[in-house]
């Protein structure tokens, strides 16, 4: 019991990335609409089929959450330029994009 509770204060974050990925995409998949409707979502509607976004982040969320538990660095090296990627367009393509007229 001591060692996974030390796995999982040393791999913390790689964890959080991963679950934080997975309820994303989940949230995306469960509620279509939000990409298909919402003007923030438009530029990347633009570059990504909005029904591939979801599916893409579970899947990497858990790929990258079974290569924590089982030690797969290389795997884990892999994907987190992925993760990188992902993440740092979806945060620019939401400081790029006209905030929501919420106002009347």
């Amino acid at each position: 019991m001591q060692k996974i509770k030390e796995h999982m204060i040393h791999y913390y974050f790689s964890y959080l990335l991963s679950l934080t990925s997975v309820a994303y995409g989940w949230k995306l998949v469960v509620h279509p609409e939000i990409l298909q409707t919402y003007r923030v979502y438009q530029k990347i509607r633009d570059v990504f089929d909005h029904r591939f976004i979801g599916v893409f982040f579970i899947a990497l969320g858990l790929v990258y959450g079974l290569a924590t538990m089982t030690n797969r660095k290389k795997i884990k090296q892999l994907l987190l330029p992925v993760f990188s990627f992902i993440w740092t367009f979806f945060s620019f393509i939401f400081i790029l994009s006209e905030p929501p007229n919420t106002v009347g």
